[in-house]
């Protein structure tokens, strides 16, 4: 756990100086105490792993975790977190519930092969319901489509 803050900690240094720690701290302690330090790893494996070898990038602005510190810290999220109205979806342990319902999403035409990236390097991935989604213990990832117009 200490790597995980040191790592979330030199991003923060480097992305947003200007984050109060004890904003980052709020959101680091919730991770650890639910267990949730692997499961952010392995977000930042699939998005920056599909980012290097595909070439695709996750809809910006879309997804369960836009908002929050330690994803966007992490690679994970795309949108600048707006520090004056935080997301509280990771700040808050008495109201997070396991496992971690997270919903990336990718435009329509590449969705499919991102999902086939993920069953390739990851075992747990199922379809429920139509939608093709990656179980882990903590956590469950949701891989879903946007339309273009």
């Amino acid at each position: 756990m200490e790597s995980f803050r040191f790592q979330v900690m030199w991003e923060k240094n480097r992305r947003m100086p200007e984050l109060p720690d004890e904003s980052l701290n709020t959101e680091l302690d919730v991770l650890c105490e639910k267990g949730l330090v692997d499961e952010m790893l392995v977000l930042r494996d699939i998005v920056e792993g599909v980012r290097k070898e595909l070439g695709y990038q996750t809809e910006m602005g879309k997804g369960s975790l836009e908002g929050t510190v330690v994803p966007f810290l992490l690679g994970i999220t795309t949108t600048e977190p707006d520090l004056a109205q935080p997301n509280n979806v990771l700040s808050d342990a008495e109201h997070l519930r396991l496992p971690l319902e997270v919903v990336l999403y990718y435009d329509n035409e590449i969705r499919n092969r991102v999902v086939d990236w993920v069953k390739l390097r990851y075992e747990t991935v199922k379809t429920q319901l139509g939608q093709p989604i990656l179980k882990r213990s903590n956590m469950v990832v949701e891989f879903k489509r946007v339309m273009k117009s």
